[in-house]
């Protein structure tokens, strides 16, 4: 069984952590003392217009109190002019300002988990105070990414980054949205610079080595894995990152043992008891898969893919029955799962069932519509109960998905011969022969067609041909 059936999930992390803008301000609600009462602006313009020490002074020391005691008030044009008025210099209102949108940040904190727009309106009104400052971007870009708004989370972060291009994080979340748009080169350039300002940053080079294997270079991850667990040895997401690319690389055991390193650093967490089932499925030890998976559904009982890849270890240990179960439940969890679909109506194919199989396959299509392994499996059927109108339909839409199956080519030529059209066969054999130049069936259903239009010299050499292919394939 290769690993590509089976769903390798990455555990992936971002740096998002919200920011504050000071360090001591206290939220616009936050009231213990007399002492740390808010400033209403009546106060505030009864100090300014009653100072004894000069408005200098009397504007220093209200920033050093604002600082311990907060505002209560919205600055809105009003407010601000009163204030000019009454002798409020630049630093004092910019202090507002920051108290102010501090209590925004403050309050976003306490939205719910998922009300992504309370959050977002905060993190507007302090950027609306304070457009220069970097924090309200970042914090904003956070919550856009989350909501799978990448090209806002990417404008907010690059802003951000304009306002103050040390802020590491700022690279750090902006390479994972950008990753996440699958642009790899440009994400990799924000992890180079965030690895700039943090070297040692273990966490960095888990990101880069992620955004390298999803970029298919898997000798550049497995360098960056192996950096990340030098600088953090007891990295779970390392071990497992690591081990991805073992799998990848199909070498099973390394792959389990780092696996298995990842699961004593964080035995709760349900995928990389996943990641091991699919490398001990890949070694053909589906006893020990099972109880990886097993595992892994006690842990999150609601992720479909602990269930499919069950299912897969059940099918190749020809146990159907708990193979259909699986892929039952994985559909249950996920009705959009286009594989679990498939698997499971190539299950009732095998055991015959084409009045399930065909359904499956058709719920895989629906799905998936650029499925062209269901498209293939399903004609197959048709093929075979001599549905030749609805198997050319599924044979035609698999080449058109695929153009360079040969696979398809053959059974479209058998549809045509099925229907007497031994010329259009004989076509589309040639040209399985073209894409495949060892196709056996190519080869012997095209002897077939020639016979049918009496070329028996073509129909003898396609025979021989066809015998000579069959005989390079069996071993010594």
């Amino acid at each position: 069984m290769n690993n590509e059936s089976m769903f390798i999930r990455e555990k992936i992390f971002s740096c998002f952590v919200f920011l504050s803008l000071t360090i001591g301000a206290f939220s616009i609600h936050a009231q213990t003392t007399a002492q740390e009462i808010p400033f209403g602006l009546d106060e505030i313009l009864n100090s300014l217009s009653s100072s004894k020490t000069g408005l200098d002074t009397t504007n220093r020391i209200l920033i050093q109190q604002l600082k311990k005691r907060g505002v209560n008030f919205p600055l809105n044009e009003e407010a601000e002019k009163k204030l000019k008025e009454n002798g409020a210099n630049d630093n004092l209102i910019l202090e507002i300002k920051i108290n102010i949108s501090q209590g925004y940040l403050d309050e976003a904190k306490k939205c719910k988990e998922q009300d992504y727009d309370c959050r977002i309106n905060l993190y507007n009104k302090s950027i609306g105070l304070l457009p220069n400052d970097y924090v309200g971007y970042y914090n904003r870009g956070i919550i856009y990414n989350d909501k799978e708004d990448y090209d806002r989370a990417i404008q907010d972060y690059t802003k951000a980054l304009e306002l103050d291009p040390k802020v590491a994080d700022a690279y750090f979340n902006r390479g994972v949205a950008l990753r996440n748009k699958e642009d790899y080169a440009k994400a990799l350039e924000d992890f180079n610079q965030y690895l700039k300002l943090k070297p040692d940053d273990s966490d960095g080079y888990f990101q880069r080595a992620v955004t390298y294997r999803f970029k298919g270079d898997g000798e550049l991850a497995l360098k960056d894995y192996d950096r990340a667990i030098q600088l953090n040895p007891k990295s779970a997401l390392a071990f497992n990152g690591r081990g991805n690319i073992y799998l990848d690389k199909e070498d099973y055991d390394k792959a389990i043992a780092d696996y298995t390193k990842a699961i004593l650093f964080d035995p709760k967490e349900y995928l990389y008891y996943l990641n091991r089932g699919a490398a001990y499925n890949s070694k053909e030890n589906y006893d020990l898969a099972i109880k990886d998976f097993n595992n892994a559904i006690q842990i999150n009982p609601s992720e479909g893919n602990n269930f499919y890849n069950r299912g897969l270890a059940y099918y190749n240990k020809k146990d159907f029955e708990n193979a259909i179960k699986d892929y039952s439940k994985a559909i249950e969890l996920n009705p959009k799962d286009s594989s679990a679909f498939f698997r499971r109506g190539s299950v009732y194919e095998q055991k015959n069932q084409y009045e399930q199989a065909i359904p499956d396959y058709t719920g895989a299509i629906n799905t998936d519509p650029k499925n062209a392994d269901a498209y293939y499996a399903r004609g197959g059927i048709y093929l075979e109960i001599e549905d030749y109108e609805q198997a050319m339909r599924d044979y035609n839409k698999v080449i058109e998905l695929e153009p360079k199956n040969s696979g398809a080519f053959v059974n479209r030529g058998l549809i045509y011969y099925g229907m007497k059209n031994y010329q259009k066969a004989i076509e589309d054999f040639t040209t399985a022969i073209k894409l495949n130049p060892s196709e056996v069936l190519a080869f012997s259903n095209r002897a077939v067609a020639y016979e049918a239009l009496g070329e028996t010299a073509k129909a003898e050499a396609d025979s021989k041909k066809a015998a000579e292919l069959e005989k390079q394939k069996k071993p010594e």
